[in-house]
């Protein structure tokens, strides 16, 4: 695999550990940007306008100040659509809360488990599909 920069949007810092512990054990060359909660992530975006050198966002749904919705709805009433896919990565089963992440933007819903092999491989599919399998 090439080297690819990854943010991670999460708010929680134990997950925000283990994610990219998991991502690094997967491929030692991405480079995980963590981003704390979704205005963070609204402000690097701003900031860094036209974001350039970035292979996937996966962020959590449900964050302090600004949550998951809030940033993809902000990027859908903004009219640009960043040029890497954001995958939400969440515990949340509700098939609502699934359709309103696609509805407003999200590239892919992926169900964060908590048993660690299942969470790895979760991790594990992301990064394979988005980062090598997938053609942008």
């Amino acid at each position: 695999m090439t080297s690819h920069r990854v943010l991670l949007i999460e708010d929680d810092p134990l997950e925000a550990t283990l994610a990219k512990r998991t991502l690094l054990q997967i491929d030692k060359k991405i480079d995980v940007v963590r981003l704390r909660d979704g205005a963070h992530f609204l402000e690097f975006y701003k900031k860094n306008h036209p974001v350039k050198g970035i292979s996937l966002a996966i962020m959590d749904l449900h964050m302090p100040r600004i949550d998951a919705f809030g940033v993809l709805k902000a990027l859908q009433d903004s009219g640009v659509r960043p040029p890497f896919p954001i995958v939400m990565f969440s515990s949340s089963e509700d098939q609502e809360e699934i359709d309103r992440a696609y509805q407003l933007g999200a590239s892919a819903f992926v169900n964060k488990p908590t048993a660690p092999k299942a969470y790895r491989g979760a991790m594990e599919h992301i990064v394979n599909f988005w980062l090598t399998i997938n053609r942008r």
